[in-house]
């Protein structure tokens, strides 16, 4: 029997295309486990932060200058 160590080994050896076929094949599988209220909260928190990016009510930061305001702040 695999380990969970073992399958993720295999699974990230596999060419991009096939695990990104493979993540969506995870990803559906739990989709029976998702509250619909709690989905569909969150589909409305994701269109209304699209439509204040969209018209410009609020500014994109990349990841990089993010962690390094965080790290600032933390002291690091």
């Amino acid at each position: 029997m695999s380990t969970l160590t073992d399958v993720t080994r295999e699974a990230l050896s596999l060419p991009v295309e096939d695990r990104v076929v493979l993540a969506q094949r995870v990803w559906d599988s739990m989709e029976h486990f998702v509250d619909a209220d709690i989905e569909q909260a969150w589909m409305d928190e994701s269109d209304r932060r699209w439509r204040e990016i969209e018209e410009g009510k609020v500014e994109c930061q990349s990841a990089d200058e993010v962690m390094k305001r965080a790290r600032k702040a933390l002291g690091r």
